[in-house]
């Protein structure tokens, strides 16, 4: 019997805290005003994820890739994570999310010039829609284009996206409103960038998150560290004084 009482002591005993590094890289890729190595503090969401995780302790270096690399590099390392991801079941076959870091929308950007209104999906199901390479499998675009006559094209920056729309390459333009509204005016000429509209209808909203690949044996004991930062940053009312330093985001 003494054994049994001991055994459901030590059962009950907390485990040891799990080690974590100080010093952690993130890889990042460029969706400003969100995610940008041209933008103080790596962007605003990098902000947050950096500020939150100094909170618990912890420094960030990031380090900026083109999307689908950061993810690899994430996942196979040696960064641990990455910053900037949509749920997507995919994902979570090899990645923690976080709880969100912002909520933002997408939609669709289009000519001035050529009114464009729309209530569902199939209404574009005969357009050229135009897409960035590394947010395809976002869009729920094939299959309705699929019964149409539309075509979709995936450029390769949201620069490209938005000068093949203004050239008249697509009909509209699929992309997260602020980062649409942040490229028009920013990276592209007033006079072309004035061609362009945007649609206010959401095609979705979505989350973002920080992903810790799932291969780390801390991976669990870090999310919950910066979980627990970014509710502090959140509640502390700094998480509000960061977005206010980023035009677009009010």
């Amino acid at each position: 019997m003494a054994w049994l009482v001991l055994c459901l002591l030590l059962w009950a005993l907390p485990c040891p805290a799990q080690d974590l590094p100080g010093s952690i890289v993130l890889t990042s890729g460029e969706w400003p005003p969100f995610y940008s190595a041209s933008l103080p503090g790596g962007g605003f969401a990098n902000r947050v994820v950096r500020e939150s995780f100094a909170l618990e302790g912890i420094t960030v270096d990031f380090q900026f890739l083109p999307w689908r690399r950061a993810l690899e590099t994430a996942a196979q390392g040696p960064a641990v994570g990455s910053a900037g991801w949509l749920p997507m079941e995919e994902r979570r076959k090899r990645f923690l999310f976080s709880d969100p870091v912002f909520e933002s929308a997408r939609v669709f950007f289009h000519r001035r010039d050529v009114p464009f209104t729309w209530h569902t999906l199939e209404d574009v199901r005969d357009l050229r829609v135009g897409i960035t390479l590394g947010s395809a499998e976002e869009f729920p675009f094939e299959e309705v284009l699929a019964r149409g006559k539309g075509k979709l094209d995936v450029v390769g920056s949201y620069v490209a996206g938005m000068k093949m729309l203004i050239a008249g390459r697509v009909d509209v333009y699929a992309c997260n409103k602020a980062v649409g509204l942040f490229i028009l005016a920013n990276r592209i000429d007033d006079g072309d960038a004035d061609q362009v509209a945007c649609n206010p209808r959401p095609i979705f909203t979505e989350t973002n998150h920080l992903l810790l690949s799932r291969r780390l044996p801390f991976a669990e004991a870090l999310m919950e560290r910066f979980n627990a930062g970014l509710r502090a940053l959140r509640r502390s009312g700094r998480y509000d004084r960061i977005r206010q330093e980023y035009p677009g985001l009010d």
